[in-house]
């Protein structure tokens, strides 16, 4: 039975994690701090900046009828600089069209041409105009249209604003797992996600994923990566769901309450990926039915696999590429194997089960 003191206790305890405040600031000083590099939008989040034409224009021609907009956060960190946590679509689309927007290398974004925003707009005039083309008035009404901040303060704990950040991103275009772990890990643990990147680059691995445009685009690469080294390293700790479980495995890394040697598994995962890229191309990620490979890469396949010579490595090394080759396909093929996979294949026990089958099969 639930004890309502103590769930006062915990709203008290995590209150404290979470210190706010909140502004309201024009659209035209948020303009000015980002060109003084004093609110700063990470080059890894404005990657992410994916709105349509339409949908900018949209926005734009809401500001401009005085149409108030979702307030924007931001975090504060120890020298008073605010970091952009949610309303990225927001501020770089006004930023664009003001024509002060950089990409992720600090180059100068070209200045952003209207649309008309859809069959039910109102400013039916917007379709090709600039921002160098509105009258003053307008170009003024745009500055100072209002925008409320909320203001993570310092002293807020690194997972309060995970948590910000997660429970903020339910809106119109939701970001996965990964990229949110880009956004939030790379602002405390820069160094890691670098290390994750290169990773990610490391040819045995990234040539033989097969991905599509979209995965790549959403960093699904770098989650592969980043399921390895938690699913290696955590698996009993694993309970109900995986990404959760890499996002919680990695913030007690970064927070250094896991024992986690980034270059000692940097290597097994290196050879883990080398030794399975000599014995097979992007096949290896794939089922085998019906005597044929089928389908594109599957997260099954490559934990069953990838996971478990990764915890036998020593011992797979030892073996030829034919050799490894011909395990592959027996746990493909594997009864174990296969009944954990399906319906329900992300719960705890099938999880365990198809990693089971592949230890199974590469222990030598």
């Amino acid at each position: 039975m639930a004890d309502p003191d103590q769930l006062d206790q915990q709203i008290d305890r995590h209150r404290r994690d979470l210190r706010t405040d909140k502004l309201d600031i024009t659209y035209g000083e948020l303009s000015s701090m980002y060109q003084d590099n004093e609110l700063v939008i990470d080059p890894e989040y404005q990657r992410l900046f994916r709105w349509s034409s339409s949908k900018k224009s949209g926005f734009i021609e809401s500001l401009l009828l005085g149409i108030p907009a979702p307030a924007v956060f931001v975090a504060e960190t120890d020298k008073g600089i605010w970091e952009l946590v949610d309303g990225l679509q927001r501020i770089s689309t006004v930023l664009e069209f003001m024509g002060v927007l950089r990409d992720a290398n600090t180059d100068s974004v070209p200045p952003s041409t209207l649309v008309s925003p859809s069959r039910r707009s109102k400013l039916t005039e917007l379709e090709g105009m600039t921002f160098e083309r509105l009258t003053l008035r307008s170009r003024l009404s745009l500055k100072r249209a209002s925008c409320r901040v909320e203001v993570l303060k310092i002293g807020s704990s690194t997972q309060a604003k995970y948590d910000l950040f997660e429970r903020l991103n339910t809106g119109g275009e939701p970001l996965t797992e990964q990229e949110i772990r880009n956004c939030i890990f790379r602002a405390s643990s820069p160094e890691l996600m670098n290390h994750i990147d290169e990773l990610a680059e490391f040819t045995p691995f990234s040539e033989n994923l097969g991905l599509s445009d979209k995965q790549q685009e959403s960093k699904f690469d770098r989650g592969l990566v980043m399921r390895f080294f938690a699913l290696k390293n955590g698996l009993e700790d694993f309970h109900h769901e995986v990404e959760s479980f890499i996002t919680d495995f990695f913030r007690e890394v970064v927070e250094g309450k896991r024992d986690f040697d980034l270059a000692a598994e940097s290597k097994i995962f290196q050879e883990t990926f080398r030794l399975l890229g000599n014995a097979m191309t992007e096949d290896i990620w794939r089922h085998y039915r019906s005597n044929s490979h089928r389908g594109g890469f599957s997260v099954y396949v490559f934990e069953a696999i990838a996971i478990s010579v990764g915890q036998n490595i020593a011992s797979v090394a030892t073996l030829e590429p034919e050799e490894i080759r011909k395990r592959v396909m027996m746990l493909k093929t594997d009864p174990e194997f296969l009944a954990n996979t399906g319906g329900g294949a992300n719960s705890r026990s099938k999880l365990r089960g198809r990693i089971a089958a592949g230890e199974r099969i590469f222990s030598v």
